[in-house]
């Protein structure tokens, strides 16, 4: 492929509509790439994606007229455009209509209508021709092309499991192709849902047909997502990237975690015509003070050569709520003046940077990015982003969170704990004061130099078997580093769930109420059973007394990578930043101002709100 982790990633614009005056304003900040989504579908809320007509008319109609003009509309404002081409999957009206009794509602039944051919080959069929029309004409400016297809063109399902003639034919076919009896029908309700250990988990030996039915579902989203981009590699050829919205273990929870199909995403991760992955930036910690974040595991791509996209829609102070004169999405949690939505687009940026992703300004329904100053900041981040961009990655946190999507299968989905096993560990560890990084279980061998994580935390490490303990003797339970574990830690060891597994793994027993910390030999082990009771101060002192350095003395985001390093404060206020010994000089990139570093501390006085993102300087530079 193109890139696999090299070169620079994309900086974009995108919109739902197509604002020639905003769009000429990034042109004119130095952006040349855009997302371009000539879509045939309705919103979520009724109201369709785009304000151009559909290029899918019927079975074998496709008009790309409406694409044209909008390309030739979005070349006017910007025009040495690349374009992000994201190409609606979704079935149009006509076609969810005419086979509602086969289900073609890929919108908010996906899973029934991946197995269906009613589906399935009619839109195989408008992506090759739509497709082949769009390299053909506009070959020299698609630098990606993006699978939309889902709920929210996010490959959601939100069937909840529920059955066809397809669906259960393919269900069959999977298990008995997994050498398990044929289970003549699809599990119903009642036992879809069934916990068996404190309507929290699944027991593996009552419950494994439930956990052998969502894996079955999450991986034909997966596969449906493959197949397609099968067909797109084989128009676009190596040089056009291929990604899509998918894999969301870190933020889908309450209702959603199992069942909406996303556990898959290293198998998608895994295969070569799939680049990169979307995602917008956490929702649940996107305000000011917040660390943001990616709703999919950056250490999963990461270690495959792989990219994540980090979409910011996060609400400026000038959004425009108003989808339609009658629907209002005006919310809360916007940043509320022109001096936070600077100090939120930096983050954004800062982030996006440190970590080596495509990004994208998502302009949703217009007037996100207005003003001056935002431009400015909007045009100091596409300089910088030329600037460092392409730098070789290197890894500098001391701190790994290792989520396990082999044991989220077990999980209650609509326990009230479940949002805080990921997405609320995330978070709290945002406020570390340290810069820490987010893995799937399987990625630890492939990780160089994972002696660097002084401490680990996994937050469903539930199931174990022989391969998984000898992934962790072999690199994890070892070298003096500190284990932080929750809740129920190999609870389900080789297929037999057991409370007394977790105490042979951890050394300390299941349930037990509060942290407690033991060591082990040539390792710590730190258990705590309830999620809720973690803390930010928590994850500072074990960190602390593992090794791995604390960057400020706050519980505020970091983010660093190499020689990058950013700060995001929401109170500000002068604040001591530690680094390596042999940096000598800090530069904060967005004020050019520099700070001296003596014995690997610098001071520097934060705005209230404020990003700031330094570039260390070192003796041997």
């Amino acid at each position: 492929m193109k890139h696999h982790g090299t070169g620079i990633p994309f900086l974009a614009y995108r919109s739902f509509y197509t604002p020639l005056n905003t769009i000429e304003r990034f042109a004119g900040a130095g952006y040349d790439t855009i997302c371009v989504f000539p879509a045939h579908t309705r919103n979520s809320l009724g109201e369709p994606y785009s304000q151009y007509d559909p290029t899918w008319l019927w079975y074998d109609r496709i008009d790309p007229t409406p694409f044209d003009r909008m390309a030739e509309d979005i070349l006017r404002a910007m025009p040495s455009a690349r374009f992000l081409l994201m190409i609606d999957l979704n079935s149009p009206v006509w076609l969810e209509h005419q086979k509602a009794y086969t289900c073609c509602d890929s919108f908010n039944n996906l899973g029934r209508a991946v197995h269906n051919p009613e589906w399935k080959e009619p839109t195989e069929n408008y992506l090759s021709v739509f497709l082949r029309h769009a390299m053909e004409k506009y070959r020299d400016r698609i630098a990606a092309c993006i699978l939309a297809c889902g709920a929210t063109d996010e490959w959601y399902d939100y069937s909840s499991g529920t059955e066809s003639g397809d669906r259960r034919a393919a269900w069959r076919a999977w298990q008995t192709a997994h050498g398990r009896p044929d289970p003549i029908d699809i599990p119903p309700q009642s036992v879809r849902e069934h916990l068996s250990h404190e309507n929290f988990l699944r027991d593996p030996e009552k419950d494994g047909l439930a956990v052998d039915y969502w894996r079955f579902c999450n991986e034909s989203i997966a596969d449906t997502i493959l197949e397609f981009a099968r067909i797109a590699r084989g128009i676009t050829g190596p040089d056009v990237e291929i990604g899509c919205f998918y894999g969301y273990i870190l933020e889908k929870s309450f209702k959603t975690l199992v069942s909406c199909g996303h556990l898959a995403y290293e198998k998608v991760l895994d295969c070569p015509d799939i680049d990169f992955l979307i995602s917008p930036g956490t929702y649940v910690d996107r305000e000011m003070g917040g660390g943001s974040g990616f709703l999919i595991p950056n250490g999963t791509a990461a270690v495959r050569g792989k990219r994540l996209l980090h979409e910011c829609d996060q609400r400026t102070n000038t959004y425009n709520s108003y989808l339609t004169p009658y629907i209002n999405l005006r919310l809360k949690t916007a940043w509320p003046d022109e001096k936070s939505t600077v100090a939120g687009i930096r983050r954004e940026a800062a982030l996006g940077l440190i970590k080596r992703t495509h990004l994208w300004w998502f302009d949703m329904w217009g007037d996100y990015y207005q003003g001056e100053r935002v431009m400015d900041t909007l045009s100091r981040v596409h300089e910088l982003w030329t600037r460092f961009g392409a730098c070789k990655p290197v890894d500098v946190c001391g701190t790994a969170m290792i989520v396990d999507p082999d044991s989220t299968y077990l999980v209650n989905q609509d326990h009230p704990m479940t949002p805080e096993m990921n997405l609320g560990t995330r978070n709290k560890l945002n406020r570390l004061g340290a810069p820490f990084e987010v893995y799937s279980f399987f990625d630890i061998p492939r990780i160089p130099d994972f002696k660097r994580y002084r401490f680990v935390i996994f937050t469903s490490l539930f199931s174990l078997n022989a391969e998984k303990k000898k992934v962790l003797d072999e690199y994890v339970l070892r070298d003096g580093r500190t284990v932080l574990w929750l809740y129920g830690p190999g609870i389900c060891t080789d297929g037999r769930l057991d409370t007394a597994a977790c105490e042979r793994l951890c050394g300390i027993p299941y349930g037990k109420e509060g942290l407690s910390v033991r060591r082990m030999d040539g390792w710590t082990s730190a258990y705590l059973h309830n999620w809720r009771d973690l803390t930010p101060a928590m994850l500072r002192k074990l960190a602390e007394e593992s090794g791995a350095r604390l960057t400020v003395d706050a519980e505020i985001p970091v983010y660093a990578e190499g020689d990058l390093l950013a700060v995001h404060t929401k109170e500000g206020g002068r604040l001591t930043v530690r680094v390596d010994e042999d940096v000598t000089l800090a530069e904060e990139l967005f004020t050019g101002s520099t700070c001296a570093v003596r014995e690997g501390r610098f001071e520097y006085p934060f705005e209230a709100p404020d990003t700031a993102l330094f570039h260390l300087k070192r003796t041997a530079d």
